[in-house]
């Protein structure tokens, strides 16, 4: 059963069934460059364009407060940077740390087939059990990835050229998330509705929340959404396809226009003739 504390957070950051949430750990990630360069600003700019909810580490949260910018946040306890090792997400945070800041859901990044896996799945294990115990929302962002020869492996030609196994990987990324307990599930969209399908049925319920990887044209970003929520998906939680846009309310409120509303991509471009809808802008 679900505690009361999960009930009362979940609907901050789905209102309704549906959700619009940016991710802001980028930063950390590759470092203070471009779109992430100043995450209040872009904070703001996405608050305005009517995210539903943020991600991202403690400072973010605190300056965000600080400036008056109300959302949602989900506080990601894991982290790793691309000057280490970035597939090996190890623990930063605590569940009780982010209760005392008043967050209203925590994530754990595990990647999938990673040699590192275990212990990753070591940390949403432990992290799940602290949610139960705190009535905190878990979000876990599953995502099937590896290093390989020295560089991340995302299994981009498996899903260019064997679609359907590429989708069985990512199948089973979320219901790993699901057995150990997470409320929620980020993961990689398949390419296509039907493949994606079989992904949001292997979630038994569990809402999916797709990730926006590298900016494309904002056609092609509303497409992908339209896409996954065609097929089950609960949300989106799009980062670089937002922050690095010249027009970032604009986007966000587009992206909610297909996510929310359920409109298809081309009559939200319509709407906005002069958007350079195949251009990645």
């Amino acid at each position: 059963m679900t505690s009361m504390g999960k009930t009362v957070r979940l609907a901050r950051i789905v209102p309704g069934v549906r959700t619009v949430m940016v991710p802001f750990d980028d930063d950390l990630i590759n470092g203070p460059y471009a779109g992430l360069a100043d995450p209040v600003a872009r904070a703001r700019e996405v608050a305005l364009g009517g995210a539903d909810a943020i991600l991202g580490f403690p400072r973010l949260l605190t300056q965000c407060t600080e400036r008056g910018i109300r959302l949602p946040f989900v506080a990601n306890l894991t982290a790793s940077t691309v000057l280490g090792v970035h597939t090996r997400k190890v623990a930063v945070s605590s569940v009780e740390r982010a209760v005392g800041n008043g967050c209203d859901g925590v994530a754990v990044h595990v990647n999938v087939s990673d040699r590192q896996e275990p212990d990753m799945l070591s940390t949403l294990g432990a992290v799940a059990e602290d949610c139960e115990r705190w009535g905190m929302p878990l979000l876990a962002i599953m995502y099937p990835r590896r290093t390989h020869n020295g560089a991340d492996d995302n299994y981009l030609e498996l899903k260019d050229h064997e679609r359907a196994r590429y989708a069985d990987l990512v199948r089973h990324c979320v219901r790993i998330a699901v057995e150990l307990g997470a409320d929620m599930v980020k993961t990689q969209y398949t390419g296509d509705p039907e493949s994606f399908a079989s992904v949001t049925t292997a979630s038994m319920g569990v809402p999916v929340i797709v990730a926006g990887g590298p900016r494309t044209s904002i056609r092609e970003a509303l497409t992908n959404a339209h896409g996954a929520i065609t097929a089950g998906a609960t949300g989106v939680c799009f980062g670089r396809q937002t922050y690095n846009r010249p027009d970032i309310p604009g986007f966000v409120g587009m992206l909610r226009a297909v996510v929310h509303d359920g409109r298809a991509p081309d009559d939200v471009l319509a709407d906005r003739p002069g958007i350079p809808a195949t251009s990645a802008q």
